[in-house]
């Protein structure tokens, strides 16, 4: 997909331009060498084919419009350029889609929440500029097939890109540790571009990398990024000292340490009356589903006050709503002790019983059109649950009203909350 340039330094003045077919082309950005450095590492922890190049985003939104924005340009002479992912992809790439114009198709997933190969394959034709999948997916932390759906995307032409933002890190560093797994990476066949999270540092590191350094666009080649000026990236120096403080050795370490806790807490999870592993974990990440008088929601907002935070996920594609819960590498040094704040959590929830949401808040959800919502719709739902909007986000109260509302409403709902919560506070007014 996209190239960047070898230069050791960030260049400080005025970008060249060459002209290519009549026109300007932007130049190559140029890469700082805390940045180069940082690529590098990821690119051969993922053991990279070699011209695999790479850039630090801002982060996974950043990622994401960037990936979807060099699709779009290598192929400037479609009339309406589609993306298609699993309905469990980062909602980002459905962001950049939008915001760039690409029509994003959206593909159920199978029984065990991971994209299936023969739907996938039939979604992807001639507009198509882009195709992506999980590794593993930020919901269910499950890895897609990925050689097989990068066989198909071969075969169709259309680059694939794997999000591993959600513990692709823990996937390459199990491989080196001996753990047997799927192919998911630049070994996978078609797989163009991927985004990893370097996280062993203040703040993960997000890298966007790609398979070799071609021309996205029949112009002069230039960066992933959406700036063709010379830019720098804040923090690089800083991330690059700490990943290289804990270098490799300090990478698996950590991994086999988070791995480990992984499998502890999801055995812990078997004794536990009406908790239920809505799927074996591959990474980092526990999705449970509950049963027999627990409630999701209840018991996410348990989890949180208990020292774990946790987050509630609604039902979608006829599944039920699970509870998200990340064990990262701080996690990892104490499993034991979340085990019993998990056994905790779920007493207390299973005491509370289920959500009770209002007759009236379940009566009007139906009637609200998600194009017309208004901050003053949101206003009357959070009076009728005696929520604040400030202090709405996460409750059990709230999570409950989410999951009764169909997921166009859903992400309206979101939306103008955070246009409340955005609302400036004006003196004497």
């Amino acid at each position: 997909m996209a190239t960047t340039s070898s230069s050791s330094t960030t260049s400080t003045g005025p970008a060249d331009e060459t002209v290519h077919g009549g026109r300007a082309a932007p130049a190559r950005v140029s890469l700082s060498e805390p940045e180069r450095r940082l690529v590098g590492f990821a690119l051969d922890l993922l053991d990279a084919p070699e011209g695999a190049a790479g850039e630090v985003t801002s982060g996974g939104d950043d990622a994401a419009l960037r990936v979807v924005l060099a699709a779009r340009e290598a192929r400037p002479g479609l009339h309406a350029p589609s993306l298609v992912l699993p309905d469990t992809g980062d909602p980002a790439y459905l962001r950049a889609a939008r915001a760039l114009g690409v029509r994003a198709v959206v593909v159920p997933t199978d029984g065990a929440a991971r994209a299936q190969v023969g739907p996938m394959a039939h979604a992807m034709d001639e507009q198509t500029v882009l195709a992506v999948v999980s590794a593993p997916s930020p919901a269910l932390g499950v890895v897609d097939p990925v050689t097989w759906i990068g066989t198909a995307a071969s075969a169709k032409r259309v680059p694939l890109h794997v999000d591993a933002r959600a513990g692709g890190w823990l996937l390459a560093c199990g491989e080196r540790l001996g753990r047997v797994g799927p192919t998911w990476g630049f070994a996978a066949p078609g797989v163009t571009s991927l985004v990893l999270d370097l996280p062993l540092q203040h703040g993960a590191t997000t890298l966007l990398l790609q398979r070799s350094a071609v021309p996205v666009a029949p112009c002069a080649p230039h960066g992933p990024g959406l700036a063709s000026a010379p830019r720098t990236v804040p923090g690089a120096a800083a991330a690059w000292a700490e990943v290289a403080a804990h270098g490799l050795d300090g990478h698996l370490l950590a991994a086999g340490s988070v791995l480990r806790a992984v499998e502890l807490l999801a055995a812990a999870v078997d004794p536990l009356a009406g908790v239920h592993l809505a799927a074996e974990p591959e990474a980092g990440v526990l999705a449970l589903w509950t049963s027999e008088g627990c409630d999701p929601f209840t018991l996410a907002e348990q989890l949180t006050l208990l020292g774990w935070y946790a987050e509630a996920q609604p039902s979608w594609s006829g599944g039920p709503a699970t509870v998200r819960l990340v064990v990262d590498v701080a996690a990892a040094t104490e499993p034991e002790r979340l085990a019993g704040i998990l056994e905790r959590a779920v007493a207390a929830a299973r005491a509370q019983g289920p959500i009770s949401v209002p007759t009236r808040v379940r009566e009007l959800l139906p009637r609200l059109d998600p194009a017309r919502l208004t901050t003053g719709d949101v206003t009357v739902l959070l009076d009728a649950l005696a929520l604040e909007p400030h202090t709405a986000p996460g409750t059990a109260r709230f999570e409950a009203l989410l999951d009764l509302a169909e997921p166009a409403l859903r992400a309206a709902l979101l939306a103008r909350l955070e246009d409340l919560l955005r609302q400036p506070v004006r003196a004497g007014r």
